[in-house]
């Protein structure tokens, strides 16, 4: 017997898509979603059965943490603060939340914690997918057995963006994968928006995994300190070309061109290796109703991306307890696959056009030769990567 949050569940997907509906050229698409829930006839068959074995439950259950923590995070927040007694905790936090620069200065270092990052509930994130990390040659350690750094430090590009790096979080911010038994002595941070930080607790919660903010400043501060990071290059831009691979739809479109920043970081650091990452899959936990250039939501999206720093498609998944709508994503296979370090040996001041333009294009072919050496064993074969860009 099926149980539901929904009373309304017939596929949504066939309901936004059927003629004469246009998302490209309705006046208000942002209300499509809730109209289709309000016309769609009661069914059950899309809802998860009651005999779901517990470790699945437990996996949803860790997505689901993933997908709303910082709504949690939020929510508890106005809650002290709307108690008195709660202020007793809050004011001291306050003082050292604004005081405390970890976020912005390398300070994730210190914070990084492998005791949290090795958390139970990481592991039911990463099978839920299922998320795999795979190495296409084993990389020099950072440190020594010994915690002495005598190797490279590591920047990890990371693509496609999809709509959250779900692989990433899995793969690289977490022990889900066994990041630290693949790359021993390769510490990292992931590298996200600085708006994450702004949340009080929320910003801790991801410093202790080692996740820190996307700025110049701190790049260059964590890798001062020995610390690899992952970059997923193609940032919000990117998010807005999402689309799920399908019969009609073959490609994999990646903003990489005039993506060169993380290419300067590695010349103005030296001793460090670029290393593209692929995740196949990474594009395929949502469904996407994407905007036409031009459109009255392209716009909008685009205004936030300028205004606000980031920007999502519309999307949607399945939900807790029912399988065709929601903001949880669907079981899609994830394969993150690293390539061949592109090693950058010694510091170069104020880099000339023409030595990054060189680093870039040697990234750009191992990138190439990841997604094309690897295509065909993860059900990618008759899909091209295009940069587009």
């Amino acid at each position: 017997m099926p149980m539901c949050l929904l009373t309304g569940t017939a596929p949504l997907r066939d309901w936004v898509l059927a003629k004469p509906f246009n998302i490209t050229s309705t006046p208000h698409p942002i209300i499509i979603l809730p109209l289709a829930l309000a016309h769609m006839p009661p069914s059950l068959d899309h809802c998860t059965p009651l005999n779901t074995p517990v470790r699945r439950r437990l996996q949803t259950m860790a997505v689901a943490w993933h997908c709303s923590s910082f709504v949690v995070f939020t929510l508890f927040n106005l809650m002290l603060w709307a108690n008195p007694l709660g202020w007793l905790l809050a004011i001291p936090y306050l003082i050292y939340f604004f005081r405390d620069k970890s976020p912005a200065n390398g300070g994730v270092v210190k914070r990084y914690s492998p005791w949290f990052r090795s958390w139970r509930i990481w592991s039911w994130y990463c099978h839920y997918f299922p998320i795999s990390l795979h190495r296409s040659i084993e990389l020099e350690p950072t440190f020594s057995k010994v915690g002495e750094p005598t190797g490279p430090r590591y920047i990890f590009g990371y693509h496609p963006h999809g709509i959250g790096a779900l692989g990433a979080f899995g793969a690289i911010a977490t022990e889900g994968c066994g990041w630290s038994r693949l790359f021993p002595g390769v510490p990292v941070s992931l590298m996200t928006l600085v708006n994450q930080f702004h949340i009080p607790l929320y910003r801790d919660y991801l410093l202790a995994l080692g996740i820190t903010s996307v700025s110049r400043k701190n790049a260059l501060r964590v890798l001062h300190y020995n610390q690899s990071i992952c970059i997923v290059v193609g940032g919000a831009r990117e998010s807005l070309l999402t689309q799920p691979i399908d019969t009609e739809h073959k490609r994999i479109e990646i903003i990489l061109h005039k993506r060169k920043g993380f290419i300067k970081l590695a010349l103005e650091t030296g001793n460090v290796a670029l290393v593209p990452t692929f995740a196949f899959g990474e594009i395929d936990t949502y469904s996407i109703l994407r905007s036409a250039e031009g459109s009255k939501l392209h716009k909008v999206q685009m205004w936030l991306k300028t205004h606000i720093g980031f920007t999502i498609p519309v999307f949607y998944a399945r939900g807790l307890f029912n399988y065709d709508f929601g903001l949880l994503p669907y079981r899609k296979p994830i394969a993150v696959v690293t390539g061949r370090p592109v090693h950058i040996p010694e510091r170069v001041h104020a880099p000339a056009d023409d030595v990054v333009n060189h680093y870039h294009k040697r990234y750009i072919d191992e990138l190439k030769r990841v997604y094309y050496d690897n295509r065909e064993l993860y059900g990618f074969s008759d899909v091209e990567m295009d940069i587009v860009g």
